[in-house]
């Protein structure tokens, strides 16, 4: 992995991460998280490639608000496979992915016909497992070549304690747990590295109506969390001198479920 991130301890009380010279491709760079994941990785000096799909005027209003001007934008629909190849053949430096982008849809099984069900989960499980599965054979074969690199996938706890309204997105989510572990066995003689953070419900656009007093108190922060603390813990899981954490699968629930 070319110019391994280190830590900054000339403040031997603040110790800052720094990303130099390190390329990370961020996909669903405008959700909540990934708006965050930009900022955090930006600060920390690293070069930051926004993945959007439709959402173009908000890509680049990010891109504009970032430190530093090495940061670049690239479109893909990640359930087309040949938008994803076009979109990894364009990079030509890779040192890190955070397989972030997902679509979650709220159903009734008991309200839905067949052919909505059959749509239903292949839509989630092209954007949320299949594309995260393509994009990384691809990333992989090019971090190979660069003498290695780091995943870092954005999960759920829905994956462990399951989600009758939105079964396709949790299941997804527990094949991303599982997919990521099998990488990491697969890739690591190769130095790539995969990690996988499970949040729980966090303060985004995306889940803001349905966030209430209930699902606060299932933490006893009594909160739900900030995208920032997702972004940080995957900040830091970029950081050099993590590798022995590889398959590993990190909770940023505030204790709102155990397993």
């Amino acid at each position: 992995m070319k110019g391994l991130p280190w830590l900054n301890t000339s403040n031997p009380c603040l110790m800052k991460i720094d990303l130099s010279n390190n390329s990370v491709l961020i996909t669903g760079s405008t959700g909540g998280i990934g708006k965050a994941l930009c900022r955090s990785f930006a600060k920390a000096n690293a070069k930051v490639i926004l993945h959007f799909n439709k959402q173009k005027d908000t890509a680049k209003n990010l891109i504009n608000s970032l430190p530093g001007d090495s940061h670049s934008l690239i479109q893909a629909d990640l359930s087309n496979s040949n938008e994803i190849k076009d979109m990894v053949d364009s990079i030509s430096d890779l040192d890190i992915v955070i397989n972030n982008a997902a679509i979650v849809e709220q159903i009734d099984i008991n309200e839905m016909s067949y052919n909505d069900w059959l749509h239903y989960w292949r839509k989630t499980l092209d954007v949320n497992l299949l594309g995260p599965a393509d994009l990384t054979f691809l990333c992989a074969n090019k971090m190979k070549m660069n003498g290695g690199g780091k995943f870092i996938n954005i999960s759920s706890r829905g994956a462990f304690r399951g989600e009758p309204k939105a079964p396709a997105y949790g299941s997804s989510k527990s094949a991303l747990n599982s997919f990521g572990q099998s990488m990491a066995l697969a890739l690591a003689k190769d130095n790539i590295f995969f990690y996988t953070i499970a949040p729980g419900f966090v303060e985004t656009d995306r889940v803001k109506d349905i966030i209430n007093d209930e699902i606060r108190a299932q933490s006893p922060l009594n909160r739900v969390a900030k995208p920032e603390e997702v972004a940080q813990t995957a900040l830091w899981l970029a950081s050099s001198g993590n590798d022995f954490l590889t398959g590993s699968i990190i909770d940023v629930n505030g204790a709102s479920y155990f397993r």
